[in-house]
């Protein structure tokens, strides 16, 4: 059709979608219809595919011959082989990457810190925001190690930046280095995660050159626990030497209750930096002889059974607690156990903290031949073994299932101690 306002306020407007209608040149040059509006076009291919470009709406053209020019500039274009789409897409993915480049270590930190967990129990249904405890470590563990770096955009960052820091922190602090390394490498991965363009902002992670140098520190995991043989000792000093302290009483049952079901510290008494309560009431039934712990480091709520001597220093604890298992009749808990060590520690030689007292209730059971599976439910551990076929036969272990084996290792903790 000829390029005219008379031809162009015939046309009709649809009631629904759109309709085409060519001019007769340059060839592509057309005028799409909506029910609301006309609009010049010009279709053509550039490069094999097939593009379209809205030239735009017919009022804002006072001169037709105008609008005819800019589709013969496009005409022009796709015989030179300029893609426009392509040409746009590229332009908005230098402006993101320039935008992006400008990003700081502590940029990426914030980003990393605010967005869901991506692996662990709840991934995948729903999401899941890192726990409070979590957040705490990698804000305090960053500033710490890389408070000089985070000004430093992250593409200024260099693998051999990352070799020289682990190296000075593992000489003080292996297993510190290594978890720094592991946050920072976590935060740039976030980067290119949570970015839309095609090319990485991080072509290669700088943290990845500790593999390839076979860097990463030999950390061991610590051992440290109450021996076997000295588990009566250390027992009995816990029952007699913390008389006096203001919080002796509240202490030494919380001691020995960790000891006897592996619990963490911050299950106990809570950690109100972290959000997390100390025990309460609520969380345990004297009757069916059950202690639960909410919401625990692995996000989900853990029962365990009581031993008889353990349930009965509960009962005793009742009678003049308030509403804290672990704390006095106003309601006052202190989490602060070094004096209650350093007493213990005067009378026995020994030391221990509350994670060696974890780790002692590990290896009693151990030692007792109790099953790895139960073992593992004890300690509240999650597998990452999603292809433990044993497992699947083993099934859920129950609250019940882990009764005996209970009460086998308080036996043992408790051997040789008066009532």
């Amino acid at each position: 059709m000829d390029l005219s306002k008379k031809t162009i306020d015939a046309v009709p407007h649809p009631d629904t979608g759109q309709k085409f209608y060519w001019f007769d040149t340059p060839r592509g040059f057309g005028l799409r219809v909506t029910p609301t509006a006309k609009s010049f076009i010009f279709d053509g291919r550039v490069n094999g595919r097939k593009r379209r470009v809205t030239i735009g709406r017919v009022d804002v053209f006072a001169d037709l011959k105008r609008a005819r020019a800019e589709a013969t500039r496009h005409a022009d274009a796709f015989n030179r082989g300029v893609d426009p789409v392509a040409e746009k897409a590229g332009k908005k993915e230098a402006e993101a990457l320039k935008v992006a480049q400008s990003l700081t270590l502590e940029d990426a930190v914030k980003r990393y810190v605010s967005a869901p967990k991506k692996k662990g129990r709840g991934y995948g249904s729903g999401v899941k925001l890192k726990k409070a405890r979590t957040l705490r470590d990698i804000n305090t563990i960053t500033k710490r190690h890389f408070g000089d770096w985070m000004a430093t955009p992250v593409t200024e960052i260099t693998g051999e930046m990352v070799r020289k820091r682990h190296a000075e922190i593992a000489s003080v602090a292996p297993t510190q280095a290594n978890l720094a390394m592991r946050y920072l490498r976590a935060a740039l991965n976030h980067v290119n995660d949570e970015s839309d363009s095609a090319t990485p902002l991080i072509a290669a992670n700088p943290v990845d050159r500790l593999k390839r140098l076979n860097q990463w520190a030999a950390a061991e995991p610590k051992k440290t626990r109450v021996e076997r043989e000295d588990i009566p000792r250390w027992v009995s000093a816990v029952r007699t030497e913390l008389t006096g302290l203001r919080f002796g009483a509240e202490h030494r049952d919380a001691l020995l209750f960790i000891l006897l079901t592996g619990a963490r510290l911050s299950e106990v008494f809570g950690n109100e930096q972290d959000g997390y309560p100390a025990l309460t009431w609520t969380e345990v039934d004297i009757e069916k002889r059950t202690v639960t712990f909410r919401d625990t480091k692995n996000r989900s709520d853990h029962q365990l059974p009581l031993g008889a001597k353990l349930t009965e220093i509960l009962k005793a604890r009742k009678e003049v607690s308030g509403k804290y298992v672990f704390g006095n009749s106003k309601d006052e808990v202190s989490h602060d156990l070094r004096t209650a060590f350093i007493r213990i520690h005067k009378a026995t030689g020994l030391r221990a903290t509350a994670h060696d007292l974890r780790r002692t209730f590990a290896a009693v059971a151990n030692s007792l031949d109790i099953s790895a599976y139960k073992l593992k439910r004890l300690l509240n551990h999650i597998s990452g073994n999603t292809s433990d076929v044993t497992a699947g036969y083993v099934g859920e272990i129950t609250t019940d299932d882990l009764r005996d084996p209970m009460q086998r290792i308080e036996d043992f903790m408790l051997r040789e101690v008066g009532p």
